[in-house]
């Protein structure tokens, strides 16, 4: 008996497939007692690893090791981290993403959050979202969006549409879509009003402007983030330290008061 080789994808990483002497198994990597070991059919002449799940060949399409009945393979494809899939159906890393139109699917990102996959996609009537800390194997619907070809992803967490802005797939109340930018620090702001993520801030448009550290002020008032300070704009500064500041009166970290002068 040979040795089993780990079978990697087109970008050199490792799947959860192995093979032995002409036969192919899905047994990947485990992190507690439980052992997976499932034996798969397939041609090894024609085969093509996907990514750690999906596995196929000219006739078949595997994920995990389960046969995908019903499934082509022709055009099944990686789009990006967040998602797998053909013109029949379309699967995030933990299942059947429960695309309406999956023929007309398309994604809109590179589907690779800070900590796992994550990304938007789009077909001919939903705009989709998919996360890696949803306790849901699908990709929710982007509530409000009616036309998923208008919709666009900003910085910062916010998107829109033509008649939305969305901040984590939450829809900015009064925020206008057409003048509508992103400052930073999850800050934005449209021609009249100013938002810090979806929350809308009673804010001077015309003299605001952001510090950093999570700090912003107009000409009478300072927030952090979406709170409102005690404090006066004149004598208020950021110092070095992360989320730190400062006015006359007092030392603040991450808006809260820390010491008084």
């Amino acid at each position: 008996m040979g040795y089993a080789r780990i079978l990697k994808d087109h970008n050199g990483k490792e799947s959860g497939y192995r093979e032995c002497d002409g036969e192919v198994a899905y047994m990947p990597k485990q992190q507690s007692y439980e052992k997976i070991f499932r034996r798969v059919k397939i041609d090894i002449d024609t085969m093509e690893v996907l990514n750690h799940d999906f596995i196929k060949d000219k006739q078949r399409v595997y994920r995990k090791g389960i046969l995908l009945r019903g499934i082509t393979p022709e055009g099944f494809h990686v789009y990006n981290a967040a998602y797998t899939g053909n013109h029949q159906v379309i699967y995030t890393p933990y299942g059947d993403a429960k695309v309406a139109h999956p023929a007309s699917f398309e994604v809109l990102d590179e589907g690779i959050g800070k900590y796992g996959a994550e990304g938007y996609g789009r077909d001919e009537e939903f705009v989709y979202f998919f996360t890696y800390s949803t306790d849901t194997p699908y990709a929710v619907r982007i509530k409000g969006c009616k036309n998923p070809a208008a919709f666009s992803i900003l910085s910062d967490g916010y998107t829109k549409d033509d008649v939305h802005v969305y901040y984590s797939q939450v829809i900015v109340k009064t925020a206008d879509p057409q003048s509508f930018s992103v400052l930073s620090d999850g800050y934005a702001a449209d021609d009249k009003h100013i938002f810090w993520r979806n929350k809308l801030l009673k804010a001077n448009r015309q003299t605001f402007g952001v510090w950093g550290n999570g700090y912003a002020c107009d000409d009478k008032q300072v927030f952090y983030q979406d709170r409102l300070l005690d404090v006066l704009p004149d004598s208020f500064q950021i110092l070095e330290k992360e989320g730190c500041a400062e006015d006359d009166r007092h030392v603040f970290c991450c808006g809260n008061i820390i010491r008084i002068k």
